[in-house]
This record gives C-alpha cells, structure tokens and sequence, in this order.
C-alpha cells in the first residue's frame, strides 16, 4: 500500500518546519495577550510568508531526493513509483512486463513500455538508472605456431627481442644440433634472454622431428666423440677410458659418468646407440 504522505522532510528541515511554527504561535499568542478582550486578527501577510516558506522547504526536499536518490526500474517498487510521479498505470504496464522476465535497459524503452508522456520522462531521467550490460570478452586469437626446426632465420627476427643477430644464432645452433629435440634448447642459444624464449615459444613449436644421425658409442673414436653435441673433449676422454677398461660401454651406463648432469645426459644420449 502505498504512503499517505506525498513527501518526507529530512530531519534539519523539520527542525526549521517547527521553528516557523513556533514564530507563528509566538505572534499569535502576543496578540491575546496585548489585548485579550479584542478578538485576534491574523496577518495574512505573515501567514503568506510562513506559506511560501513551508512551499520552499517541500520543493528543496524534492529536489533533494531526485538527486540524492537514482533507481533501477527493474527493481522499483510501488511506494518508490510514487515518490518519483510515475503513474500508477504506467507502474503496472512495467510490473507486467518484468512478470514475462524481460528488462529495462534505457529511458527511451522505459517510456515505450509504461507509456509515460515525454514530460514525465525528462523529469525521470535523472532518477533512473538502467543496467549496463558489458559485451562479452573478446575471444583470443588462436595462434598459429609454425616449426621450429624449419623456419629460416628472418621468421624468428619477427619476435620481440631478436634481431638479425640472434636470429642467425638461432638457425646456427639449430644446425650444430642437427635440429631441435627440445624446445627447451632454445634457451641454449647464446645472448638469447629467457623473457625472448618465452615469447618466441608462443609462436614456434616442433613440429619436424630433428635429423640426427647417432654414432655407435663403442667404435666412435675420441675425435667423434668430442664433436657431438654437449660433450667436451674431456668427456669424450672419459667415456673412451670407461669402455676400455669395462671392455665395451652401453648409452644406459653413461649416467655413471654424468651422474650430477641428468639434462645433459639425456641430450647426449640422442647423440649415441
């Protein structure tokens, strides 16, 4: 049910609203008293003051509330509708079409729906508020990765970081390896910072296997063995001196010789049978 009262005044305005009241009285209450045999005589012009007064407290607080208070329409309920001066029936055309679980979204489908006249409406757009529906996320670009193992040096230089440079390092130690295993030996490359990697792995990935040729770990000579990948001359001395003393050497016992270098190990094994 809807309030009786057509506006409620704050609390420092119905302060002032008494003290009016009390002037009134005041003035009254002097004329009886001055001369109690005569019958008192208002003053219109005082009570004309006191009026417009009262009127000027009414419109501050209507105005108070319009712009201390917005609301969604969506949500609004009867005694809201009619502080603002919406219509009843136009109250019930928009209670009706929030019952089919529709929405309003703006001011324009907000009148078209209760009917409000345009007056009604620019006096209401300042105390509603309507939903701001964000559009869906934009959906990331799928990128297309291309091979690591097969793209020429000016494919890398397209990457943040890498200039000419570094891209002919890239394809240099990719050769030195006889093509990438890992992607991880990207990070191998020399100068190549790992904040460059991890954006240059956003768009390069294996997708040809490397073309590595194994040598026979027991008849490769030290020369040979010194020229592979992630071994050093003196690794190679110490895998020659192991299978001469054990008569013959297998990739699998290698890990006795590289015991603190488990990534190293598994790299030099794509390199031996």
């Amino acid at each position: 049910m809807r309030s009786q009262f057509p506006f409620v005044l704050s609390e420092s305005q119905r302060g002032a609203l008494v003290v009016l009241l009390l002037v009134l009285l005041s003035v009254l209450g002097v004329r009886f008293i001055s001369d109690p045999d005569e019958p008192a005589e208002l003053d219109f012009t005082q009570t004309e003051y006191y009026q417009r007064q009262l009127d000027s407290l009414r419109e501050q607080q209507k105005v108070t509330q319009r712009e201390t208070y917005t609301y969604n329409p969506n949500y609004l309920s009867d005694y809201n509708a009619y502080r603002l001066g919406i219509p009843l029936d136009a109250y019930d055309q928009l209670q009706r079409y929030r019952a089919s679980g529709k929405y309003v979204n703006s001011l324009t489908e907000f009148q078209s729906i209760t009917g409000v006249t345009d007056s009604v409406k620019n006096v209401l757009s300042s105390s509603l508020r309507f939903p701001n529906f964000k559009s869906a996320p934009k959906k990331k670009a799928v990128i297309k990765k291309q091979d690591l193992n097969t793209v020429d040096a000016a494919a890398f230089e397209k990457i943040s970081g890498i200039g000419p440079t570094l891209s002919k390092r890239i394809v240099n130690y990719r050769e030195y390896l006889s093509g990438f295993s890992f992607a991880e030996q990207c990070y191998e490359v020399y100068g190549l910072d790992s904040l460059v990697v991890n954006r240059l792995l956003q768009y390069f990935e294996i997708q040809t296997p490397a073309q590595i040729h194994p040598i026979n770990i027991n008849s490769a000579s030290l020369d040979e063995l010194a020229r592979l990948p992630y071994l050093s001359r003196k690794d190679a001395e110490k895998i020659v001196a192991f299978r001469t003393q054990n008569n013959g050497i297998s990739p699998f016992f290698l890990s006795e010789l590289f015991v603190d270098s488990p990534n190293k190990l598994a790299r030099i094994k794509l390199y031996l049978y």
